[in-house]
């Protein structure tokens, strides 16, 4: 049996005060930078390239309301891809 060896990835959208277009109301994946001295980069990149500070995002366990399309196949693409 193959281990899959999944990307960690947060699923997030803007926060409504922040939001101004659909685009950004919609779940975005952002791939998790690997483990190294535990600080957060400045912003995080989704993998559709929207870009979101901490503490403009609301996170969640799951995909809530509508998912981006091009950051939802990208993430089960690069799961797939590191099995």
């Amino acid at each position: 049996m193959i281990a899959v060896a999944q990307v960690p990835h947060l699923i997030a959208r803007v926060r409504a005060e922040f939001a101004r277009t659909e685009h950004e109301k919609s779940c975005h994946f952002f791939p998790l930078p690997p483990d190294g001295d535990g600080e957060l980069p400045e912003t995080l990149r989704a993998y559709c390239g929207f870009e979101i500070a901490p503490g403009q995002a609301e996170a969640f366990e799951g995909p809530v309301g509508m998912p981006c399309l091009t950051c939802l196949m990208a993430a089960a693409l690069s799961d797939s891809e590191s099995a």
